[in-house]
Order: C-alpha cells, then sequence, then structure tokens
C-alpha cells in the first residue's frame, strides 16, 4: 500500500443537474444530493424542453430548498418540478441540438460534473429516435455522471462507494483513469482495470497486464495496486458482466469524440450507451482530449 499523498485531488465545486422529471431524474437528483454535502458543490439545475429554450434553477435555490431537513426524499422530485415551473423560460445563445445548450451552460458555469438519467433506450427505438444522453456524454467537456433505469437510489446524507470499475481500451490520450483512481482515493475503493480484448489468441496477455498496471497515472498516488482483468467479446456485454459480480459502485468509461457529432446517437453498437442501459450502478463518462 502507498503511503504518499496523491499530487492531485478530485474537486466537483460546480455541478449541473440535467432533469427531466423522469423516474429515473429522482434517483440523479438524490445523486447530485448526495455529492454536494461531500464536496460543499454548487448544484445548478437545468431543465431543457427542446434545443430552442431551457430553464435553469439558481444552485442557491437548489441548497436552500434541498439541504435543509424539511424536504422527504419522497416528494423531492416533485419540489424540483415545481421550482422549476415557476422560472422563465430562458432561450439559448444559437439555435442547435440539446447537447450544444447544456454544454453552453456547462462552459459559461464553469461545471465540473454534469449528472444526468437515461431512459435506457436501445435496439430499434433508439436507432430512430436517438438518446439524448449518448448526445450529451460524447459532446460536453465535462465528466458526466449517467444514472440508468436500473440504478438504485443513494442515500442524499453519502455515498458509499467500496468498488469502481475502470474499463479501459488502453488509449493513453484518455482522461478516465485518472478520474478513476482519483475517486478510488477519495473512497479507499478497491479499483479494478477491465480491459476487453477481440481475439485471445492475438493477445499477450502479460503484456496487456503490464500496461493495465501502467494505465492509472503516476501522479494520483493509487493507495492500493488495482487489480487487472481481462476478458474477451463484445466490450458492453463484458463490463456488465464483469461489474455484477465485483458489485461494482461505480463504472468509469472513457467517451470517444467522433465527428460529425451528429451521428453519435445513431450508433446502436456504442459501448457506453449499452452499459448505461442496463448497468446497476451510475456510470462515469470521461471524453478523450482533443488532439
Amino acid at each position: 500500500m502507498q503511503t504518499l499523498e496523491p499530487i492531485i485531488s478530485i474537486s466537483f465545486k460546480n455541478i449541473l443537474l440535467a432533469t427531466d422529471f423522469s423516474a429515473g431524474s429522482e434517483t440523479a437528483l438524490k445523486c447530485a444530493q448526495a455529492i454536494a454535502n461531500r464536496h460543499a458543490s454548487r448544484v445548478h439545475t437545468i431543465h431543457v424542453n427542446g434545443p430552442d429554450s431551457y430553464q435553469l434553477l439558481d444552485p442557491e435555490a437548489f441548497s436552500i430548498t434541498f439541504n435543509g431537513p424539511a424536504v422527504m426524499p419522497k416528494n423531492s422530485a416533485q419540489i424540483l418540478q415545481g421550482l422549476m415551473q415557476g422560472l422563465p423560460t430562458q432561450m439559448p445563445l444559437r439555435q442547435g441540438a440539446i447537447w450544444e445548450v447544456i454544454n453552453d451552460v456547462v462552459a459559461r458555469n464553469e461545471i465540473d460534473l454534469l449528472i444526468l438519467a437515461s431512459h435506457g433506450r436501445h435496439g430499434i427505438p433508439r436507432l430512430v429516435l436517438g438518446s439524448v444522453a449518448e448526445d450529451v456524454f460524447r459532446n460536453v467537456a465535462c465528466p458526466v455522471l449517467t444514472v440508468g433505469p436500473d440504478v438504485k437510489a443513494c442515500d442524499t446524507r453519502g455515498i458509499a462507494m467500496k468498488r469502481v470499475l475502470l474499463a479501459t481500451h488502453l488509449d493513453k490520450s484518455s482522461a478516465a483513469p485518472l478520474h478513476a483512481a482519483l475517486l478510488a482515493n477519495e473512497f479507499h475503493a478497491e479499483l479494478t482495470v477491465l480491459h476487453v480484448g477481440t481475439d485471445e489468441s492475438d493477445t499477450n496477455k502479460a503484456d496487456i497486464t503490464r500496461q493495465l498496471l501502467s494505465t492509472v497515472p503516476p501522479e494520483a498516488c493509487l493507495w492500493r495496486e488495482p487489480a487487472c482483468m481481462l476478458k474477451y467479446g463484445l466490450p458492453s456485454a463484458q463490463i456488465l458482466e464483469a461489474a455484477r459480480p465485483l458489485r461494482s459502485d461505480l463504472i468509469v468509461l472513457g467517451a470517444r469524440h467522433p465527428e460529425p457529432a451528429k451521428i453519435n446517437s445513431h450508433l446502436p453498437w456504442a459501448t457506453a450507451a449499452r452499459v448505461i442501459a442496463e448497468a446497476e450502478c451510475p456510470v462515469l463518462t470521461v471524453r478523450e482530449k482533443e488532439a
């Protein structure tokens, strides 16, 4: 076990909660409360009516309403909806997609973490209609914590995170390993680093294991050596299969940023989208650094 203090630590000073008042948004709201309580974060809340209008709840209003003991978990989503409905609709600075509206709010308010709920749409409906959540996490600059339909609500007083699963494609430009390591340090959680290969016969397992161990940047000063896991097959299925027996509290993925951005939601085989749709824990996606 290492005794060095990490050179850097994770901080979520400003959080943006994107809500559509669905059942999943209740769980996302509780995640936002729990993280805000731990980091003393300012929580901005946005409800996007479409690419041409949105409502934004001031962080002071959120703090006054949701940090007091009078609000019961069972009616918090209704209270939030009432606060948002009382706000005037704002117009975006320019016409664009929903993710562009959210990304503009993220940039103007220096957001460190975006939290949103996903309905978990997949298959033919997703191919036709697209996925707003996937558009967001692939194109918004800050890390995105997505709460899928099978995620259970956390305690708003704090998050118990004992096991973190990092799924990596061994890309050195990815910022996901650093985020996974910093979160593991903060919670003294066990970190498992997973790589999914395509052809077992072509893989040098010893070499892959060395790469997995070197995935975590040294400046994170991970509190204990991570466990390594190597699987083969469809990445999304293998990530989900690994997460369940580990009882992972968080899955961390790197999100690619292909061009053109508008095609992201129409790739039905996207790994991150399926993991989010079926995971039993929140999924943190960290967009890769742009060249």
